[in-house]
C-alpha cells in the first residue's frame, strides 16, 4: 500500500469514507508506478462497502505519491438538496523540473454517490506557484524577482445548473517581490471564479487550467 486516508463522515455519522492508493505486483519504483486508487463509502460499524470509485494514477517525473499523499476533504460540499459531495486529495512528492515558470500541487476531486457507484464531479489542483518576473533559478545582482502563489478554496453558490449549485473558486494570491539587497514585499490580493455543472461535471475551463488568477479580472 502506499497511501491511505480513511474518516467517518461528519455529514452522516453512520457512513465512514476511505481512499486507498496500492502499486500492482512487481511495481516498486517510485515515479515510474501505474497505481490503482480506490475509493469507498462503507458502513460505519459493519466496515461494508456501499459505493466506490476506482481509478488508475500513472506517475512520473512530475507526480509521485508517497505515504500521507491522500487526503480526504469533508467540507459542506452541498451540491443539491440531499447531495452532498466529498473530496479526495492527492498530493504528490516528485520533485519535478529544477527550475520551473510554474508548478502545481493538490489535485481535489469532488465525488457524489450514486447508488453503488461514487462519481466525480470536479476536479483540480488547488496550490499553484508561478515566476512573473527574474530568474530563480541564475540570481544576478540587482535582479527583481517577483513570483506568486495561489491556494483555492471551494465555496457553494446559490446559482444552479441542471440541477447542482454553481461553486466559486477563489484563489488566495500572494505576490513576493525581492530585489538584491533588499527585505522581501509580500502584496496579497484575491481573484475567484465561478464554474457551472454541464450535466455531467463541472466544466473548469474558465479556472484556465488553475491559472485564472495570473490573468485580468473577467465579468462573471
Amino acid at each position: 500500500m502506499v497511501a491511505q486516508a480513511c474518516r467517518v463522515w461528519p455529514y452522516d455519522e453512520s457512513l465512514a469514507l476511505a481512499a486507498v492508493a496500492y502499486a500492482p505486483p512487481g511495481q516498486t519504483a517510485i515515479g515510474e508506478r501505474a497505481l490503482r486508487l480506490v475509493i469507498a463509502m462503507l458502513d460505519a460499524q459493519s466496515s461494508d462497502v456501499l459505493a466506490v470509485h476506482e481509478r488508475e494514477i500513472g506517475e512520473d517525473a512530475a507526480f509521485a505519491l508517497l505515504e500521507g499523499g491522500v487526503l480526504l476533504d469533508t467540507a459542506r460540499y452541498d451540491l443539491a438538496q440531499g447531495t452532498r459531495a466529498f473530496g479526495v486529495v492527492l498530493r504528490s512528492s516528485a520533485p519535478g523540473p529544477s527550475c520551473p515558470d510554474g508548478r502545481f500541487n493538490d489535485e481535489l476531486t469532488l465525488y457524489v454517490r450514486e447508488g453503488r457507484a461514487l462519481r466525480p464531479v470536479f476536479a483540480s489542483h488547488m496550490d499553484f506557484w508561478t515566476r512573473v518576473r527574474g530568474e530563480p533559478c541564475s540570481w544576478a545582482r540587482g535582479q527583481h524577482l517577483v513570483t506568486e502563489e495561489a491556494a483555492f478554496t471551494i465555496g457553494v453558490e446559490r446559482g444552479r445548473r441542471h440541477g447542482f449549485a454553481d461553486l466559486r473558486v477563489t484563489a488566495d494570491v500572494a505576490r513576493i517581490e525581492t530585489t538584491d539587497g533588499d527585505e522581501d514585499r509580500l502584496v496579497r490580493r484575491r481573484a475567484s471564479r465561478i464554474v457551472r455543472y454541464d450535466g455531467t461535471r463541472y466544466d473548469v475551463d474558465a479556472l484556465e487550467n488553475g491559472f485564472f488568477w495570473t490573468q485580468a479580472p473577467e465579468d462573471e
